[in-house]
Parts: structure tokens; sequence; C-alpha cells
């Protein structure tokens, strides 16, 4: 029921509950975030590529200038909003004061929001270079199959090493910072089902892989539980990354207020909440895929 006519009542319960769903950013938390400004486009990041040392082989030699490759990445703005009338004659007939549960609601469909453009914006096409005018994809070889470790199989322990040591190929540095991973609650479930990841032996006292049935942390993961990835058609789509390696562009973080409405009749009050906000991939270098079956 979406009016709040379904509401109404004579004496029944003044309590407004809200139904069951994601309430914060499971995933949008975990990058590099820079206060951005601009309506059309914001240069989050300026990088330069890798360069080599010369040897010095004899004394007095010229001075050398290396080239040295640009890049940028450009974020985009998105506005968000979230509104709802909450009239005095639907307030008058029932026993609820639905304002602070709307708020709730509000700011959550925003956070959801948050982690699909950072899903959206981790497997799409990142605008790159000078102007933001070259399109750069995913890179195809930081995806671990769907048949490692079996034939279309689900989440393993194989898997979670080949993304691992795409990152270390890749020269990221994790002693530096951490390395996430989002799975649904199947993927969870099929860790369960492992020893490796069950087993005291490979759990640390101090900092245990698995907490009130759930899987936290395994050969330097730390876990996230998502229901909103996707899949390819097929196969379900983990993104692996370490933060610096996704970037948000902040206009506006999530605000909401309760404010009267002198436009319509009674001057109702007006629930409302908002952000503009954009998401990035930084390096491809520095995020994987894992592809698993379900």
């Amino acid at each position: 029921m979406t009016d709040i006519q379904a509401l109404r009542t004579q004496d029944y319960s003044t309590n407004l509950e809200l139904l069951s769903q994601q309430m914060t950013a499971k995933l949008a938390p975990y990058t590099a975030v820079q206060q951005a400004s601009g309506n059309k486009a914001f240069r989050m990041l300026s990088q330069i590529d890798k360069t080599d040392a010369i040897a010095r082989t004899t004394s007095a030699k010229p001075a050398i200038n290396i080239d040295v490759n640009h890049d940028g990445r450009w974020v985009y703005p998105q506005m968000f909003d979230w509104g709802r009338v909450v009239d005095d004659i639907d307030l008058l007939q029932t026993n609820i004061q639905p304002q602070g549960a709307y708020v709730r609601s509000a700011v959550a469909a925003l956070n959801r929001k948050q982690d699909d453009l950072f899903l959206s914006a981790f497997f799409g096409t990142a605008q790159t270079g000078e102007t933001g005018s070259t399109s750069t994809v995913f890179a195809t070889g930081n995806v671990v199959s769907q048949d490692i470790g079996g034939t279309a199989s689900g989440l393993n322990v194989e898997k979670l090493r080949a993304a691992q040591k795409i990152l270390l190929d890749n020269d990221v540095d994790i002693d530096m910072e951490p390395i996430y991973i989002a799975v649904t609650p199947k993927q969870n479930d099929d860790l369960l089902a492992l020893t490796q990841v069950i087993s005291s032996d490979f759990n640390d006292k101090d900092r245990p892989v698995l907490q009130d049935g759930r899987v936290r942390r395994f050969l330097n993961m730390n876990f996230v539980i998502s229901t909103r990835l996707g899949t390819d058609g097929t196969y379900r789509r983990l993104p692996v990354w370490v933060p610096s390696g996704m970037g948000k562009g902040s206009w506006k973080e999530i605000g909401g207020t309760v404010r009267k409405r002198p436009d319509l009749q009674g001057e109702p009050d007006y629930v409302e909440a908002s952000m503009m906000v954009g998401f990035t991939r930084l390096d491809e270098d520095k995020c994987a895929e894992i592809k698993c079956a379900e």
C-alpha cells in the first residue's frame, strides 16, 4: 500500500515502522571522496604514469628530461530527490506522526542509490584524459572466470586467490590499504561450506574470519554483503577493490528536512531529502571482478 489512507485507524497503533530494507550505504563508504564543484563535470584526480630511472654512467652529463604521461579522471554529478506531502487531513485521521519515519525512509533510499551508482561506475566506462573525452573500459584481464576452482562454480578460495593475485600483479600495495569484496548472501553461504573458512585453524582470534555466521575477512579481503549486485546475464559479478581505486565526487551529501508547504492548502508538512553525487573508477589496476554461478 502506498497511500497514507491505508494507515487511517480508529484506535489501533501509534507506531510506524519501516519494512525490511537496506538502510545504510554498504559499498559507497569504501571510496576516495572529494568535495566536488561545477555543474557538468569535475576533474577528480590528476594522475601520472609510472616512470623509470636512468643510470648515470659518466660524469658531467647534460640534465635529462624524462617523459611523463599525465591523465585525469572525471566524475559527473547526478541529483536525486525524495519528497512526500503530509497533509493535516491525513494526520487528523490517524494516530501516527509519520514525518520521522518518512525521513528515515528517504535517507535509506538515497543510501541504496549510492550503492547502485558505485556498482554502475565500477563496471562501467570511466571518462579520462585532459578533458574527460577519453572512454576507459573495465580491464578484461582483471576478471576472474566463473570456471576457476570448478566449472561454473560459486565463490571459492581459488577465485579469491586469483583476485588477490590480480591486484598484486598490478603492484597494488595491499599493505597500505585494505581490499574489499562485495558478495551476496549466496556467496557468503558458499564460503560457509568451505573448511578453510570455517575451521578454527584459519581463524585469528584477534581478527576472526567468521563472526556471527558471516564471513568478515579472508585472504586479507574484507567482505561486504550486498543484495544489489548484478549479473552479466548469467553469472553474478562481484567487485573487488581497494578504496583508492574508486572515487566519489560529492556536490551535496544526503540531507533531509521537514518543512511547511505554504503553496498548498492548510500549509501541510513536506518531508524531503536529496543528494548530488557521482562515482567513477579511478584506477583499473585497483579493481577486479569475480564471476560466480548461483
